[in-house]
């Protein structure tokens, strides 16, 4: 067996969306100004966001297991070590809940709207048979990564409301990013999977549609945010309209990368705007 490269191993641990999920976390620590939060929060975020991604792939190898689902190298790896996964899994479970109990009562019910994508996207999954684009299944994952992410930090700002939270269009353009990232990666999969010429050029040309859209958006509100007090917003922003143009750019140059060099550069996209991010921070 070849030896797996040192950059493929965050992907095969998913250990990367756990890295992504606290990286923007700190992210919407500084748009929304939050100074205070109990300091094991972004530890249960990341620890949450890893518990779902082993569970999630562990459920998509048992599929792969018996014909259909999907059959990817990341897969592969849970299968072949099913058993330690599972442990850590449990143990990880029990690591959540011992965190998620000195946390603020807010979160207990602020989680529930977290939950219930979450919720829809395993039900549905257990019944997906894997194969192709699930667009359905990439807004569901999308929004609730979103939501987990911010959650946390949103219950100790100034609007606090969860109504706020989920008409957030911080949160709605992290959403939108995190959906297209995962298209992006279904997309590229499915392309290697067919001949049929007609329907790679549909994925292309949907998924270069989508990210221009994400990023006239997020450029649209980086230009209103003009004022000093919006600032960080305007950074934010910028970030995310760079990480639509960083997936565009992987788009066009997908033919040159090998399926999991691709996954991995998807999540390279996701924290590559970042130090623009915080170059552009306000001295405040």
């Amino acid at each position: 067996m070849a030896r797996r490269p040192i950059w493929l191993w965050p992907n095969l641990l998913s250990l990367d969306a756990a890295l992504v999920a606290f990286a923007w976390f700190m992210v919407f620590k500084k748009v929304w100004l939050v100074r205070y939060h109990q300091p094991t929060l972004p530890w249960l975020l990341a620890l949450v966001v890893w518990c779902i991604y082993v569970a999630d792939r562990l459920m998509d190898e048992r599929m792969a297991e018996m014909g259909s689902g999907r059959d990817t190298a990341r897969h592969k790896f849970h299968r072949k070590f099913r058993m330690p996964f599972s442990i850590a899994l449990l143990v990880g479970v029990l690591g959540s809940m011992s965190l998620l109990i000195v946390q603020a009562r807010g979160l207990w019910t602020h989680g529930i709207f977290v939950l219930i994508p979450v919720g829809v996207y395993f039900s549905i999954s257990f019944f997906d048979a894997g194969r192709g684009v699930s667009y359905w299944k990439n807004i569901l994952a999308g929004f609730s990564f979103a939501l987990g992410t911010a959650v946390g930090v949103h219950l100790h700002s100034q609007e606090s409301h969860i109504l706020h939270l989920l008409l957030s269009p911080e949160v709605l353009a992290f959403a939108a990013l995190c959906t297209l990232n995962m298209t992006a990666i279904d997309h590229w999969e499915a392309s290697r999977e067919t001949n049929d010429h007609e329907q790679k050029e549909i994925y292309e040309k949907v998924l270069t549609i989508l990210l221009v859209l994400l990023g006239g958006f997020a450029l649209l509100m980086a230009v209103k945010a003009e004022e000093h007090s919006l600032l960080i917003r305007k950074a934010f922003f910028y970030a995310i309209m760079v990480g639509a143009g960083l997936h565009w750019g992987i788009n066009q140059l997908r033919n040159r990368f090998s399926l999991d060099a691709l996954r991995v550069l998807a999540d390279v996209a996701m924290l590559l705007p970042l130090p623009l991010f915080y170059w552009m921070l306000p001295d405040i």
